[in-house]
């Protein structure tokens, strides 16, 4: 797979309410996947998504990909980056509005284009164990 834009969210459950709020970022439903990797994918007109909820990402490049539960994958069909990204700041702006979830925006796994936080909470979700990690 070429390029992409991803945006990892935290925590993926209730799933439904996830699913519905990303369906609401973009005035669509996602349907669900009979086979592969994701749960729901969607055409975003012009841009596809598919949401799987787990994925095998551990921390790299200092980031914490592991913590995330969900994984949002975009890509534009005609290869469009500008449309991609938009398409992809927009879904990642509900979550980050509604402030419940921890969404992190991120440019073929390597670049942080944004994060997001609940109040008063660390830029990345908790380690699972309950306990950041201390270095």
């Amino acid at each position: 797979m070429t390029s992409h834009h991803s945006i990892f969210i935290h925590p993926g459950v209730p799933g439904e309410s996830l699913t519905a709020d990303v369906a609401t970022a973009f005035g669509t439903r996602l349907l669900p996947v009979a086979r592969g990797p994701a749960e729901y994918s969607a055409d975003l007109g012009g841009t596809g998504l598919e949401r799987g909820l787990s994925h095998d990402y551990v921390e790299d490049r200092g980031i914490p990909f592991d913590r995330y539960q969900v994984i949002a994958s975009l890509w534009d069909f005609g290869g469009d980056g500008e449309r991609e990204r938009a398409s992809a700041e927009h879904i990642f702006n509900r979550p980050a509005e509604l402030r419940r979830y921890w969404p992190a925006l991120v440019f073929d796994l390597q670049a942080v284009i944004a994060t997001a936080a609940p109040p008063k909470r660390e830029t990345f979700p908790p380690h699972p164990s309950g306990v950041m990690d201390e270095l």
